[in-house]
């Protein structure tokens, strides 16, 4: 009879207790301690419950990773649908007011970490109007920065404090939906070539360096929503595969042109979709349907979604769930 060693090439281990799941994975060994042969498996990926933010609130935008992220400006009710400056920090278990931002707005661009990111337009008022402002943060202090070249609301942005891309974007007729990028080389900002699709209220992946992102979803030009998705490669904008759905207003992160998370949306959707340079794949819902919130991650395997809008009773929302991809789990191997 065959044995695994003749099969595998190597024989069982023996061990007084399991390896850590995500080293695990592909191994089978015996454990002594509990006399079972046990592996580890990589799943898909989940959403958890994460800390609360201190205010309930919508339109604000995030930037960091999900154990260090931040939440930036919104609206809430009470007291007023106006653009806030309030600013959140999240340590990975619980939400802390930080210094405030120098102007008030909702719907702002925002990427980085936490103790260098930036946020850039963004809505002042009510929908309007909209500004060129923007603001560097050094993880205590809002610094006031270059305003870009286009005041916009709905917009979007990818890289650092030294080299940053701002995209997309919405201002009021006739321009409407936006194709415009801008560059940034830590002093002032440039026009650069145009997106194929006018849009505003994209996801994108924040954390990816400002030569290399991919933007997906938005609200179109003409209307509605669109799948549509483009990567950057530092000087243009190529068309790739579409998202499975249409979408605007979600959660989007990732580190680069190949690695994206694209989750929840103005529905309010549950749906998450995960990109791996080549096509979307649905993935795990969010436990609450959203959209409008802040997003934060370092990549497609590590995501946060915090605050957001939603109908019904509260219409802002104060929860945060955060994904982690893959799941690793140690299964006993039975044999019947």
């Amino acid at each position: 009879m065959a044995t695994y060693k003749g099969i595998q090439g190597y024989s069982v281990q023996k061990l007084s207790e399991d390896p850590p799941a995500a080293t695990g994975v592909g191994q089978l060994w015996y454990n002594s301690s509990s006399g079972a042969f046990k592996i580890s498996t990589e799943g898909v990926g989940a959403w958890a419950s994460g800390g609360n933010l201190n205010q309930v609130i919508g339109s604000n935008k995030g930037f960091g990773i999900n154990t260090a992220a931040i939440s930036s400006g919104g609206v809430y009710e009470p007291p007023s649908p106006a653009s806030t400056v309030l600013v959140e920090k999240y340590d990975g278990s619980t939400w802390a007011t930080a210094n405030a931002l120098n102007t008030g707005r909702s719907m702002q661009g925002s990427c980085g970490i936490t103790t260098a990111g930036m946020v850039m337009g963004g809505s002042l008022a009510g929908g309007s109007p909209n500004t060129a402002k923007m603001e560097t943060y050094d993880g205590t202090n809002w610094s006031e920065g270059s305003d870009l070249q286009t005041p916009r609301s709905a917009c979007n942005g990818s890289g650092s404090t030294t080299a940053a891309l701002a995209i997309g974007g919405y201002n009021p007729p006739p321009a409407l939906q936006l194709d415009i990028s801008e560059t940034y080389n830590g002093t002032s900002w440039a026009s650069a070539n145009t997106m194929n699709t006018r849009r505003s209220s994209l996801g994108n992946a924040q954390q990816s360096p400002s030569t290399t992102t991919i933007a997906f979803g938005g609200y179109s030009q003409p209307p509605p929503n669109t799948a549509d998705t483009e990567t950057w490669d530092g000087t243009s904008w190529a068309q790739t595969s579409d998202l499975n759905s249409a979408k605007d207003n979600m959660g989007g992160t990732g580190d680069s042109s190949t690695n994206a998370l694209c989750y929840g949306g103005r529905g309010p959707l549950t749906e998450t979709e995960k990109w791996d340079g080549t096509s979307w794949t649905e993935v795990a819902d969010l436990s609450t349907g959203r959209g409008y919130g802040a997003s934060a991650g370092a990549s497609s395997g590590s995501a946060l979604f915090a605050g957001g809008e939603a109908p019904g009773t509260p219409y802002y929302r104060d929860n945060t769930e955060e994904w982690t991809d893959p799941v690793y789990t140690i299964k006993t191997v039975t044999v019947s």
